[in-house]
């Protein structure tokens, strides 16, 4: 299984000199797996172009495996479903997207979107009619699992405000969860995600704030101090002790924030690797236009 990182950045897309550079570039949330016959992405904010992008020169290749696309959403917060409304794969029928969320999202999804919705085009001018690679929309119930292909889909869900789902994907003896955009019951171990991850190669999930950015102590870029109790997002410390309480053999952290210098980032990609030390996992901070392997 491989695993790309379309998009890393959180809250809102912002465009960087970075781009070429081994830190994120602005991206908002979009990753890729991919297995012989099978591409899933996981959430489509203003990443997915990017993947869109990939995926239409394939096609232009004569990879005609690549037109078929399981998406699996978190939430329909806007810097998760970006990508979705604005790439031109969304509005090719050649492909064919099959749409799995829970049911708010989906919910969600339709009020934004469908024509017979009294709020349609109050914030877009697309509707679903117009994007007609969405072929089908699966509900999928929090704490539910199905199959995708030889894969299994474990979820759960996350702590965030309107809601948000958690995956669990296993292949051939190997599982990475994708936990974003979820805010920690409290300090240390987040003991669901903790069980929910146990055993798992690679957890993806957000560390947006250090644990002081959280409560107000320290700001982010040149913003002043704030605390951020509520938002739905977690610490980078939290994290690390949740990946090292459930056994996790690699963490990579996204949903970065925005307003975080890059050279910032790095540095407290150090000091996390440092904080989990020899007993834990490998930290990394998520970058865009990464690829990892698995298994």
């Amino acid at each position: 299984m491989l695993a790309r990182f379309w998009g890393v950045t959180g809250t809102v897309s912002l465009p960087t000199p970075a781009t070429g550079s081994p830190m994120p570039a602005g991206n908002t949330t979009c990753l890729g797996l991919e297995w012989p016959g099978r591409t899933v992405v996981y959430d489509a904010g203003t990443g997915f172009i990017r993947f869109g992008e990939y995926l239409l020169d394939l096609m232009a290749q004569g990879h005609e495996e690549s037109r078929s696309i399981d998406l699996i959403m978190s939430h329909c917060h806007l810097d998760h479903i970006n990508g979705l409304l604005f790439s031109p794969l969304t509005y090719d029928k050649r492909v064919r997207i099959t749409l799995r969320a829970c049911p708010a999202t989906l919910s969600a999804l339709h009020k934004l979107l469908d024509p017979s919705s009294s709020s349609c085009r109050t914030f877009l001018p697309s509707t679903f009619p117009d994007m007609v690679a969405i072929k089908e929309m699966v509900t999928v119930e929090p704490g539910s699992s199905f199959n995708l292909g030889d894969a299994k889909v474990e979820t759960m869900a996350l702590r965030h405000p309107g809601g948000s789902l958690g995956f669990r994907v296993s292949l051939g003896g190997v599982s990475m969860v994708l936990a974003s955009d979820n805010e920690h019951p409290g300090p240390r171990v987040d003991p669901a995600l903790a069980r929910f991850s146990e055993g798992a190669q690679v957890l993806y999930t957000e560390g947006q704030y250090t644990r002081r950015e959280y409560d107000g102590l320290d700001a982010i870029g040149n913003g002043l101090p704030m605390p951020r109790k509520g938002w739905g997002h977690s610490t980078m410390e939290d994290c690390v002790a949740t990946a090292t309480a459930a056994g996790c053999q690699r963490l990579f952290l996204g949903h970065h924030d925005p307003l975080r210098p890059l050279d910032k980032l790095e540095a407290l990609g150090i000091a996390m690797k440092d904080l989990a030390g020899r007993n834990g996992p490998l930290v990394e901070m998520a970058r865009e236009g990464q690829a990892i392997h698995l298994g």
